[in-house]
């Protein structure tokens, strides 16, 4: 299967178009990555760890969580934070309280839950990510980072503190074994400064 190349305008435009010409709902569009991203995960893996912003990339995170919580796995999410979410992430985020998903709040809990999983996915940035890392999310990716020695590390749709269009790293990035993109190949994975696999 082929996929278009391009930068954060070029998914916006895809994304707008499908919303406003096609009348397709945002969280439709969600819940359809999600499962796509579901279908690229090593079946037999069991226990994880989903990372989740506020933006519409935790939204996919939380989307995800559900979906592999739905399976049968052993899921648990780390909430970066879940004030001024993005409309489509706050519902998700919703469900997967209701459903009685573990979440967890203080970066303290952190280093534990790393231990007891197998994976580890994250979804902290997307392609907007314009911004030098720091604070609670610079620390956060750090973690992830020390994390991907012995365990496995998925990015949704591009690895958190990379510039989408330039493959700039802003300040530090996740150093993801998977990334699996949605919409458009990243113009910014063609930049030799950086390794996806």
């Amino acid at each position: 299967m082929k996929m278009l190349l391009g930068g954060n305008e070029t998914t916006k435009k895809i994304d707008s178009f499908a919303i406003n010409e096609l009348k397709i709902p945002s969280i439709v569009l969600m819940e359809n990555a999600a499962i796509s991203f579901v279908k690229h995960i090593d079946e037999n893996e069991d226990n994880f760890l989903i990372i989740c912003g506020k933006g519409n990339n935790g939204g996919d995170g939380y989307a995800i969580a559900r979906q592999l919580f739905s399976k049968g796995k052993n899921v648990k999410i780390f909430c970066i934070s879940n004030e001024n979410m993005s409309n489509d992430c706050m519902i998700n985020y919703e469900i997967c309280k209701n459903m009685g998903i573990e979440i967890f709040y203080k970066i303290e809990e952190l280093d534990k839950l790393f231990f007891e999983c197998n994976v580890v996915i994250e979804g902290i940035f997307g392609t907007g990510l314009n911004s030098e890392i720091k604070g609670i999310y610079r620390k956060i990716i750090e973690k992830i980072n020390t994390a991907s020695n012995n365990k496995a590390i998925y990015s949704i749709d591009i690895p958190s503190g990379i510039n989408g269009d330039t493959g700039e790293i802003m300040g530090i990035s996740v150093k993801a074994d998977i990334t699996i993109s949605f919409v458009t190949y990243k113009k910014g994975f063609l930049n030799s400064k950086i390794k996806i696999t």
